[in-house]
């Protein structure tokens, strides 16, 4: 998808042109609203998870030990989950978070806690 080009000369036709790239808008993102997720505990302190602030970046960018999340996914209730399990498992299948549905993720969940709960034992992937 092309950007969108407004006609016109000026400040406001570069601004417009710049919104959106290679389909992706541009991100608003800045430490202003990543600090309010952490201090709504929706998200996790900086100093813990090394996140960083998207501003002005489109596409999002991604690395070998990054993974890209949506603020607005955040204020819906999306969060990481953080066990060594599910880390291993996501680097076990070569994925990352995105590429699972919500019921993947909900029977991995239930599969950890019948691990832990009843059979009390740590999850492992031949069991999984």
């Amino acid at each position: 998808m092309a950007p969108k080009k407004i006609l016109g000369k000026g400040k406001a036709s570069r601004v417009a042109e710049s919104v959106e790239k290679e389909g992706w808008r541009v991100s608003k993102c800045s430490d202003f609203h990543l600090l309010g997720l952490v201090e709504e505990n929706l998200l996790q302190p900086r100093e813990l998870v090394h996140w960083q602030k998207a501003l002005g970046d489109a596409p999002p960018r991604k690395g070998t030990n990054k993974t890209v999340i949506f603020y607005s996914h955040v204020m819906q209730g999306f969060g990481i989950p953080t066990s060594y399990f599910f880390r291993g498992l996501l680097h076990h299948w070569g994925i990352q978070v995105h590429h699972l549905t919500p019921n993947t993720i909900l029977h991995i969940s239930i599969f950890v806690h019948l691990c832990e709960a009843y059979l009390e034992i740590e999850p492992h992937f031949d069991l999984f």
